[in-house]
C-alpha cells in the first residue's frame, strides 16, 4: 500500500523549545489515522505542518514523492476541519460547502453536482438554505467535514473537531466519519485527546 503522506526528520521548536525531534511516520493512503496524546503534546503543530500553516523547524513532508514542507498551504491538495469549524456565518449551509469551488472559479452546473453529492454524503438533505448558525453541533460538523470533502483533497485533516459534542454525539459521528472515509476513499488524520 502506498503512503500519501511521509514524514522525515521533522524538528519543529518554538522559542528554542522543541516540540518534534527528528519525528518520523508514513500515513497509508485511503486509511483513518488517529493521533492521541493529551493536549499540548504537539499533536495539532504536526497537523498544521501537514496543511503548510507553519513549517517545520528541520525536515521533510513528502506528498506524491515531492518535499512539500516549504509549500504554502493553498498550493497542498490537503484540507482541514477545525476544532471550531470555522464556517461563515453569512453564508447558508450551500454556500459554505460551495465556497472553495466558487474561488477555484468551476463552472456553476460542475459545483451545484459536487455540493448536491456532499450534502447527501453528509445526510443534510433539505438543509441547503438553512443559516449555519442556527443549526446543531453536530449539523455544523457535517457542514464542516462537507466543505472540506467537495474539493476532493488527497487528505482531510480533522483536529480536535468532535470535541465540542457530547458523548452520545460524538461516538455517533465517530461512526458516520468512517463511513464518509470509506465513501470517498481518501487519507484522514485525525487528532485528538479522547480516550
Amino acid at each position: 500500500m502506498m503512503d500519501t503522506i511521509q514524514l522525515h526528520d521533522i524538528c519543529k521548536t518554538f522559542d528554542q523549545h522543541p516540540v518534534f525531534i527528528n519525528w518520523n511516520h508514513n500515513f497509508a493512503t485511503g486509511m483513518v489515522h488517529v493521533l492521541k496524546g493529551p493536549s499540548g503534546c504537539g499533536k495539532t503543530t504536526l497537523l498544521r505542518i501537514i496543511a503548510g500553516f507553519i513549517e517545520p523547524t528541520e525536515g521533510h513532508v513528502i506528498m506524491d514523492g515531492e518535499d512539500i514542507a516549504r509549500i504554502p498551504a493553498y498550493k497542498r491538495d490537503v484540507n482541514t476541519v477545525f476544532q471550531h469549524y470555522a464556517l461563515f456565518p453569512h453564508l447558508d449551509v450551500y454556500d459554505n460547502i460551495a465556497f472553495g469551488l466558487k474561488i477555484k472559479k468551476q463552472p456553476k452546473d460542475i459545483i451545484d453536482q459536487k455540493v448536491r453529492r456532499m450534502i447527501s454524503l453528509v445526510g443534510l438533505e433539505g438543509f441547503e438554505h438553512r443559516d449555519v448558525t442556527m443549526m446543531s453541533g453536530g449539523q455544523q460538523q457535517r457542514v464542516a467535514i462537507a466543505r472540506a470533502l467537495v474539493n476532493e483533497p488527497k487528505v482531510l485533516l480533522l483536529d480536535e473537531s468532535l470535541s465540542a459534542l457530547d458523548k452520545n454525539l460524538r461516538k455517533e459521528m465517530q461512526l458516520e466519519l468512517k463511513e464518509i472515509q470509506r465513501e470517498v476513499g481518501i487519507t484522514f488524520i485525525f487528532v485528538t485527546h479522547d480516550q
